[in-house]
């Protein structure tokens, strides 16, 4: 999300280290979790949910050139925050830059089609879908035959999507906008998605939506990052009842109400990111003779919502917790983990409130 107090900055929104990574790469792709707009017209029945609503200003998109960003999924819950005439504005302006996009559309077939690129003489294809949960993404607008919007995560839909691009390129990458947020676990239903995309030929699973890194797994068929947490997502302005807000003249925020939660506000309020939510994972993947090797390295957001890389201390302590998670994944009683681990925290939960 490339706007919020980051927006009207001309300062660089990653430091050297965080460019330079990104550049050793062939292609750089991301989700786009927010529409562009200058002149908002919110979508109504997403301002009466349950979920915040997102945008960035359309000089924003200057820091996906900065990222040198190539392809971006649209295939999220925050996509058409500004109405279909926002989406098909921000779709505009990414066809103007140059930015290659996938996972919405004017209906289901644009929003399924996926991103071809050509890399040392192979094609890699791209897909990207979002969940359908509501519990997961709450109040989000899907692609039909004749409608626009995102494209559904449906598992028949998703297996004969990705196996007709299996048929046809020689790698299927797929953007999976899913699961619970602020969270390391990966839900059941999100681990059960993530075997049925690689059985049905996804070599490489990139997921988003949880706001917090979640594991790598690798295996003989594929793998996965269930959840690259944040990347570049800065703290933003909300107005009643829960909008993001850009105003026309400098304020000062030191007065401002402060929350980081997701709450219906009845004042400007300055929403701030957890130290959790400032952790983004940059996965690099190989994909050499039909197989994958995945690295990561991770990011952070620091109170100036520029990004820089985490530090070895800290990025060694977020890699002990998704380590225990990472194993756990590798076995079939992980959902039976998942319900135990759920019973525990709700007796916890009520012993702290007696």
């Amino acid at each position: 999300m490339p706007g919020g107090l980051l927006h009207g900055n001309d300062k660089p929104c990653a430091d050297s280290d965080i460019i330079n990574l990104l550049l050793q790469g062939d292609v750089r792709c991301g989700t786009l979790e927010c529409a562009l707009g200058d002149e908002p017209n919110y979508d109504k029945d997403k301002l009466a949910d349950r979920g915040n609503v997102i945008y960035a200003k359309d000089d924003d998109i200057k820091r996906l050139k900065e990222l040198h960003v190539e392809i971006v999924s649209l295939a999220n819950n925050h996509f058409f925050d500004l109405g279909k005439a926002g989406a098909e504005h921000t779709i505009e302006l990414l066809d103007k830059e140059g930015i290659m996009h996938c996972g919405a559309g004017k209906d289901l077939k644009e929003a399924g089609n996926p991103v071809i690129v050509r890399v040392k003489g192979k094609s890699v294809a791209f897909l990207a879908f979002c969940d359908t949960n509501y519990n997961n993404v709450f109040y989000c607008t899907y692609a039909t035959l004749s409608t626009p919007g995102v494209n559904p995560m449906k598992e028949e839909y998703v297996v004969s999507e990705i196996r007709d691009c299996a048929s046809k390129y020689d790698y299927v990458v797929v953007l999976a906008h899913w699961g619970a947020e602020h969270t390391f676990y990966p839900n059941t239903s999100t681990v059960r998605m993530a075997e049925i995309m690689v059985k049905a030929g996804a070599s490489l699973v990139l997921g988003s939506h949880p706001h917090r890194v979640q594991p790598v797994i690798n295996t003989r068929r594929g793998s996965v990052a269930f959840s690259m947490g944040n990347f570049l997502f800065p703290e933003r302005l909300i107005v009643p009842p829960k909008a993001t807000w850009y105003p026309d003249r400098e304020i000062d925020y030191s007065n401002l109400p402060i929350t980081n939660e997701y709450p219906i506000v009845d004042r400007v309020t300055l929403k701030t990111l957890p130290y959790l939510a400032r952790i983004g994972q940059i996965v690099e993947a190989q994909l050499e003779d039909g197989k994958i090797v995945t690295h990561y390295n991770y990011s952070y957001l620091n109170i100036n919502n520029s990004l820089s890389l985490l530090g070895a201390e800290r990025s060694q302590e977020i890699d002990r917790r998704i380590g225990f998670i990472s194993r756990m994944l590798k076995y079939r009683y992980y959902r039976m983990f998942i319900l135990v681990r759920k019973v525990l925290l709700t007796v916890r939960s009520g012993f702290s409130r007696l």
